[in-house]
């Protein structure tokens, strides 16, 4: 409900000022544009603004304190440092709501070109390619943020392996030229990472690393071992096929290419029976007459574990890929490798935004 049976009538006639709603036939609210981007833009911050969870709880606490189940100072004194926590982390992340009020009344929304589609709707998103890049869901007023500092690619209407997402998938490329890496992505799993899947990249400033932590699935489904210099993982650059097949790391910008004039075609093997604990098995199709030393030279199709075969490391280049922004005029560096070691199913630690049923 909206306040108190005293409170009712003053809450309602400030949200119409407000232009937040209108007062339909038989006396019902109907949300503006306005106020369902301000709702939304709540919740895409801390969920526990708009849902009314917060107000049943506070009673819950008094109910307890009424019956001595409780201290009072300790439930005030729990209660405002909700409220105060919840404040500054609104202030650290007004951005997100900035983003989500252009995009939904900026006419740039209208110059968005159909891109991938949502999982929910199955409407397709448009993507707003002014800087900061995201996408947008015209028919939900939903924002989607993406990484920034490389482009975006189709990827042939790849639906996301995740349980319950089914959002179409596109590539996230760093760099340019022939020494760029692709990596997947998936809107919805990007802004909504999972506590199981380890920390999530820091989406401060540019992005030159895979955008999904590595036991997110997308990831884990094309990973084929360690990669221990950097904490990351070496995974089968999704768009590599068909002329320059390469590995990428998820935390910096090493690479391992394989020759197009000798492989035709490589795979990551799904038979959990046939991994162990550092790899996963790569499968080989090399191009007829083509296959390396020690192996005969008719093989054709070949199963290994890449880093330990002795024919793929007689053909393999380990070489560092370009992390040029997309756009930048010039510049090349290094990745910068977050260093995590092998450690990767780390938790996040302490939600800054605290919450009131932790009482």
């Amino acid at each position: 409900g909206i306040g108190t049976d005293a409170s009712i009538p003053t809450h309602i006639n400030n949200i119409c000022e407000r232009n937040y709603v209108q007062v339909a036939q038989g006396r019902r609210l109907i949300p503006t544009q306005l106020g369902t981007v301000l709702v939304q833009g709540y919740y895409r911050i801390d969920a526990d603004l708009v849902l009314p969870a917060v107000r049943s709880t506070i009673e819950k606490y008094c109910d307890l304190i009424a019956k001595g189940q409780a201290d009072k100072e300790e439930v005030v004194s729990h209660s405002l440092s909700c409220f105060s926590r919840k404040f500054q982390y609104f202030k650290k992340n007004i951005e997100m709501m900035d983003t989500l009020f252009e995009a939904s009344f900026s006419p740039l929304t209208a110059g968005g070109k159909p891109w991938t589609k949502c999982g929910i709707t199955q409407r397709y998103l448009q993507l707003i390619q002014s800087r900061p890049c995201r996408l947008y869901n015209k028919n939900t007023e939903q924002v989607y943020n993406l990484p920034q500092g490389g482009s975006f690619k189709q990827w042939a209407g790849l639906v996301c392996p995740v349980e319950g997402c089914e959002f179409e998938m596109s590539l996230f490329v760093v760099g340019v030229g022939k020494e760029q890496r692709c990596y997947p992505l998936c809107p919805n799993c990007y802004n909504t990472p999972r506590e199981e899947w380890g920390p999530p990249p820091s989406t401060k400033g540019l992005m030159l690393e895979c955008p999904h932590p590595d036991y997110c699935p997308i990831v884990m489904r094309l990973t084929v071992c360690d990669d221990d210099e950097t904490g990351g993982v070496f995974i089968l650059d999704p768009g590599s096929a068909p002329n320059n097949w390469r590995l990428v790391s998820t935390r910096s910008n090493f690479m391992i290419k394989f020759p197009s004039d000798i492989v035709h075609k490589l795979s990551v093997s799904n038979d959990a029976a046939l991994q162990n604990a550092e790899h996963r098995l790569l499968q080989v199709e090399f191009h007829k007459g083509k296959a390396p030393k020690p192996l005969p030279s008719s093989t054709i199709k070949y199963t290994c574990y890449v880093l330990e075969d002795e024919a793929m490391q007689t053909i393999m280049e380990v070489t560092q890929g370009s992390n040029r922004p997309f756009g930048a005029r010039s510049g090349r560096g290094r990745g910068r490798g977050r260093g995590r070691g092998r450690g990767r199913g780390g938790g996040r630690g302490e939600d800054p935004r605290m919450s009131f049923r932790d009482f």
